[in-house]
């Protein structure tokens, strides 16, 4: 791997022309499971619908914004994933139905994307977060101790804290080139939401 490579994480589009979702916590059965990257498929049934909240703008994204931190996807940000190797048993798409602002379903399909692999690599010197005891509460600036990650993985949720998902620079370089929208993430030691 590149020593060049870095590993950044996804945040808040702060962009307020951006649409976003604010009820997938809601609308998820097992939403706990999904934040932790458990395997779900079969218990997110393909009639899970998101509405698009009124407080948002109106420019719906590739990568769809969200208040729950769950990377939601286009089918053309799907396509770009697999196609850099995002596929296999280390991942979940799991379809769902975008609604407008007036409730009515969107023809485009919209996927959950669930990494399952979790890696223990928080440098916890350089990284700020919270902690009881040994136990991570929560993370707000992230740097990864790059050795501790296999060199072919490039999405994964962060082992301390898997609401984390990590990404790394040279997979956002691709999608960035295949002029996909709404992506938004903060390098390491930056802080996030």
């Amino acid at each position: 791997m590149n020593n060049e490579m870095t590993y950044q994480v996804f945040s808040l589009n702060p962009d307020p022309r951006v649409a976003f979702l604010d009820d997938v916590d809601e609308n998820v059965p097992d939403y706990r499971k999904l934040t932790k990257g458990f395997r779900l498929k079969g218990s997110i049934p393909e009639s899970t619908t998101f509405t698009l909240s009124e407080e948002g703008g109106d420019m719906l994204c590739d990568f769809v914004e969200n208040t729950s931190g769950t990377l939601i996807v286009s089918t053309r940000a799907r396509e770009a994933l697999e196609a850099e190797g995002v596929t296999g048993d280390d991942f979940e798409y799991l379809p769902v139905t975008l609604k407008d602002k007036r409730g009515r379903a969107l023809k485009s399909r919209f996927y959950i994307v669930n990494p399952l692999q979790k890696v223990e690599c928080m440098d916890r010197e350089r990284s700020k977060f919270s902690a009881y005891e040994d136990e991570v509460l929560s993370v707000q600036r992230l740097v990864v101790r790059q050795e501790k990650v296999p060199a072919e993985l490039k999405l994964f949720r962060l082992g301390e804290w898997p609401q984390v998902i990590v990404i790394r620079s040279d997979l956002v370089q691709r999608l960035q080139e295949a002029q996909l929208t709404g992506l938004f993430v903060v390098g390491p030691g930056e802080k996030f939401t």
